[in-house]
């Protein structure tokens, strides 16, 4: 419980030190998993904040569930509600998303290596978009629909419960009217902490480069996150 509270004081004495800028933002979640033979059913929730704790940015609730199809290969397949602030008109907007993803994982010694690409679709709701002249600004894209990659390392610290790691991820449009170009890319370490079989938290800072045109999607370039799931 002491090494809970120090992590907690670390992420929380990092947002006080930082400017709040809007393009600093906070990423949090908590999510519960529980393995069922091949298959894994999986529920989180997450709010996002731009000049870290003075404006929320997104709420978002998702689930997933995963097949083991053989020992290294996973298919899974999520559905996401979300409520984004449109930065543009200043209002929030429902949102869905779907995707479906596959993931290669391989532990190599005290290194575990991840490979995912997964497609992705959002569709979007713009009635609150009304502008001047009492029309609806529609948007560019939707819904869109999104190819994703991630490739992670993760390091299993010898007698230890720390986890540190790093991630990289690229998100590229597929049905951009204007053609097609990476959306964001994003690169994250991370610091994950296993109390128990039960619990796990993580703390990452992650840079966040936003190349599409979607100005209701922003959440900063600069993230501080904590996230924390509980295993059944």
């Amino acid at each position: 419980m002491k090494k809970i509270k120090i992590l907690l004081i670390v992420f929380f004495a990092l947002i006080g030190k930082m400017t709040a800028q809007s393009e600093y933002g906070t990423y949090t979640s908590i999510g519960i998993d529980k393995k069922i033979g091949k298959w894994k059913l999986e529920a989180e929730t997450e709010l996002r904040t731009i000049d870290y704790l003075n404006l929320v940015s997104r709420w978002s609730f998702g689930v997933n569930t995963g097949y083991k199809f053989a020992k290294p290969f996973e298919l899974n397949f999520g559905y996401q509600l979300m409520n984004v602030l449109d930065q543009k008109y200043l209002n929030y907007q429902i949102r869905h998303r779907f995707k479906l993803e596959a993931e290669g994982r391989k532990k190599w010694g005290d290194f575990t290596f991840s490979l995912t690409e997964g497609l992705q679709l959002t569709t979007k709701d713009d009635n609150k978009r009304i502008t001047d002249n009492g029309s609806i600004d529609t948007y560019k894209i939707d819904p869109a629909w999104i190819l994703k990659s991630s490739f992670e390392v993760e390091y299993d610290i010898p007698k230890s419960k720390f986890y540190p790691g790093y991630e990289f991820q690229l998100n590229y449009e597929l049905n951009n009217p204007d053609g097609n170009d990476f959306e964001k890319i994003k690169n994250s370490l991370f610091l994950k902490y296993k109390l128990n079989k039960n619990n796990t938290f993580k703390i990452f800072g992650l840079i966040n480069s936003e190349l599409g045109t979607d100005e209701a999607e922003y959440s900063g370039k600069y993230i501080l996150g904590l996230k924390y799931n509980y295993h059944f």
